[in-house]
């Protein structure tokens, strides 16, 4: 417990300090513009020197790939359907409420507690973990919500009697939608993200004989020198708008605590449950790393697609902002009861 606290500790300094330096307006109105060099070079530098220096763990277990790609999807429906069980207000902010209560802080934070509690050894798997966080949520919840509010609109269309739009939305079927929402939401998350590349790199350069360029890889360690301590920077930032929205009122109260009781509780101790039949298979680190990374708050990411996709981030920007408070105290209680 006093290792993670130790660990964590400083992190939270290092968000205070960004916390503090959002009442200063030069850092409020340079923040997208940090976020943009996290984004594009410090973070994919950073986790592509984490994976690629990383020790050799024992291989490289499909299984654990299986645990993430499961259970958290899992928490995430049972999160939307359970809020919808609290009324109209529910069904209003399930899918907010599903989405901060699954998607994990796991590049910004998960990967370096992980690095720093287990060891470089956990670079590889961190990675690779992250990279299974962004398949599932950075495509997974727009193409989602693309096409439930897509049905929505037919559905509009058709109740109004405005029978030739829905047939001319019909007649496009699937194919105008993968052309016009799926296919861009698709290549933005995949094929034009710095992070997914840096990790579909690191990937290839550690299982294949592939090497980089030694200046390259030199440049690279710089730049990722950056990322730990500018991303916790930013999370502080990125607390102003959350309690500003918080501050404006109308966020169901139980709808918070439902979302950050299903964050930092029950999706780790349901990956701990998950992990603990297969932890010789596993290993110490994989196992570690799982739980670990399950157990960190929600992403600043949630705020952004809540308020995208919603219309609405102020339930997602509490559950942000609960979430990450309350993980001082159950990330090293988590660490003490399941590591």
């Amino acid at each position: 417990m006093l290792d993670m606290l130790a660990v964590i500790g400083p992190m939270f300094l290092v968000i205070g300090v960004g916390f503090a330096a959002g009442f200063i307006p030069r850092f409020r109105s340079g923040q997208d513009h940090l976020n943009g060099f996290l984004f594009y070079f410090a973070l994919p530098t950073f986790i592509y020197t984490a994976m690629i220096t990383a020790p050799p763990t024992a291989g490289f277990p499909l299984l654990a790939v299986v645990i993430v790609a499961v259970v958290t999807p899992l928490v995430s429906i049972a999160l939307y359907y359970g809020s919808r069980l609290f009324g109209v207000r529910g069904h209003e902010g399930a899918a907010a409420t599903s989405l901060a209560g699954s998607f994990g802080n796991v590049g910004y934070f998960g990967i370096p507690v992980s690095i720093s509690v287990l060891g470089p050894e956990a670079g590889l798997a961190a990675g690779i973990v992250h990279m299974m966080h962004n398949l599932i949520y950075l495509n997974g919840y727009p193409l989602v919500r693309t096409v439930v509010a897509s049905r929505a609109t037919q559905t509009g269309d058709a109740q109004i009697g405005d029978a030739q739009a829905g047939h001319a939305e019909r007649a496009g079927g699937i194919g105008h939608l993968l052309r016009t929402q799926i296919g861009p939401i698709l290549k933005r998350a995949l094929l034009l993200n710095p992070v997914f590349i840096a990790m579909a790199l690191a990937l290839l350069v550690v299982f294949s004989p592939l090497s980089l360029p030694a200046p390259i890889n030199e440049s690279a360690s710089l730049l990722g020198q950056t990322a730990v301590p500018l991303a916790l920077f930013c999370v502080g930032l990125a607390l102003h708008p959350a309690i500003e929205g918080i501050r404006s009122g109308g966020v169901p109260k139980r709808l918070i605590g439902l979302g950050t009781v299903g964050k930092i509780l029950v999706l780790p101790v349901l990956t701990w449950l998950a992990v603990l039949p297969f932890y010789d298979q596993l290993g110490p680190i994989w196992a570690g790393t799982l739980i670990i990374i399950a157990a960190m708050p929600s992403s600043t990411t949630v705020y952004v697609f809540a308020q995208q996709y919603e219309g609405d981030g102020r339930l997602a920007a509490s559950i942000l902002v609960t979430s990450t408070l309350a993980c001082l105290i159950t990330l090293p209680l988590l660490a003490e009861l399941l590591l």
